[in-house]
């Protein structure tokens, strides 16, 4: 029998019974005809604290349902906590997730905004309700590669990178461009409708339902429809720069080169101000245009250091890629509601209020990005395969 010296608590024990110390209880009750009281007197539990009487009770009572002295002392859920959600309460909570997944952004709060008795829970009862019916917050359906005989490049690089220092780090800047697209149909405003649903959607977590309707994020050559509005920016130190290239002009060498000389130079004082006398490593993917001698001469009068080791197939180690993101979702946020298309002087002016809105209210964001380089090369190290894509 499990008889110990009793230990007086301070507080309230939160200690279960053991499934000896409940067989205990069962045989002074049922055989012993011992009283609840009594029994507290001599039973204790996993901490040493005495046992209430209505946990007594109940565990009595579990015996007498589980089969008397048969009984093993285990129960299932009995002794902790009663479920803070009903049947019914998580088949509306599964319920809502496919009703609205894919119309909108559906996440614990939705849920709860929208559902009345799930507001009496936590958020975090809501998500452990949608795990335990198998499905994660996971990325809406993408695809994304490198190619095998370029996984070694980007493992030296990585290997490099990790040699660095913290200062040196610390001055690199990334340049790329991209472009938005005004779209001029039906179709198209409903990808633009699509991608204003985030990146991210619930799903099961095994993936089998990628491909469903409402877990596809917008096409990926959708944008490619409408009328392009080219962009090419700098982030460096935090700070997210951009240059909006003239309606009908596509970035070349010589565009490029007059861009460094016009806009990098200003770009680097506004980021590093007195520091900028020091340069900068510039980090910029493998176009041919950017590797002509034009722009390269540029970057050295501007004080730019190109890094000319670094690997193709590598956006993900590129981190304006991850700014410009930063810009879409806002630009989504910020999209017109009206049937009307956009005009591109318009669509321009929300544009910059997007970057601007994104430098401020993202600057701790943005200057993570900039210099979480030995983050993204040791995940590629522990990629698998070593050297393929990373999450970044």
């Amino acid at each position: 029998m499990p008889v110990k010296k009793k230990v007086k608590k301070d507080g309230p024990s939160h200690a279960r019974l053991t499934p000896f110390a409940r067989g205990a209880i069962a045989a002074l009750a049922l055989v012993a005809g011992w009283s609840a009281t009594d029994i507290a007197e001599v039973v204790v539990k996993s901490d040493g604290s005495v046992p209430t009487i209505r946990a007594i009770i109940q565990a009595t009572q579990l015996a007498e349902a589980g089969g008397g002295l048969k009984w093993d002392g285990l129960v299932s859920g009995s002794t902790g906590r009663p479920r803070e959600t009903s049947d019914a309460l998580d088949k509306a909570i599964l319920k809502m997730v496919f009703k609205y997944r894919g119309r909108a952004v559906v996440t614990t709060k939705f849920i709860q905004n929208s559902l009345k008795e799930a507001r009496g829970v936590s958020a975090r009862t809501v998500r452990r309700r949608l795990g335990e019916a198998g499905l994660k917050w996971l990325r809406r359906r993408r695809k994304t590669f490198v190619p095998i005989q370029h996984h070694a490049s980007r493992l030296e690089w990585a290997a490099w990178v990790l040699r660095r220092t913290t200062s040196t780090l610390k001055r690199w800047a990334y340049t790329d461009g991209t472009v938005f697209y005004l779209a001029r149909c039906q179709s198209e405003m409903q990808d633009k409708a699509r991608a204003a649903l985030g990146p991210m959607v619930y799903r099961m977590a095994d993936g089998r339902d990628g491909l469903y309707h409402d877990c596809i994020g917008p096409s990926a050559y959708w944008k490619a429809q409408g009328t392009p509005v080219r962009i090419w920016g700098l982030l460096l130190a935090g700070i997210l720069f951009i240059h909006i290239l003239p309606e009908g002009v596509a970035m070349n060498a010589q565009v490029y080169a007059s861009l460094i000389e016009a806009k990098f130079g200003g770009w680097l004082k506004k980021a590093f101000g007195r520091k900028a006398k020091h340069g900068a490593f510039l980090v910029q993917d493998h176009e041919k245009a950017l590797w002509k001698a034009a722009p390269k001469k540029a970057m050295k009068e501007q004080s730019m250091t190109l890094l000319e080791d670094y690997p193709k197939y590598s956006q993900d180690f590129n981190a304006i890629e991850t700014a410009w993101r930063e810009v879409r979702v806002r630009l989504d946020a910020t999209a017109p509601t009206g049937t009307d298309l956009e005009k591109r002087m318009a669509f321009i002016i929300r544009l910059r209020a997007a970057v601007a809105w994104v430098n401020k209210n993202r600057r701790a964001y943005l200057l993570y990005l900039c210099h979480n380089q030995k983050e993204r090369v040791r995940d590629c190290q522990l990629a698998t395969p070593p050297g393929s894509r990373t999450k970044h």
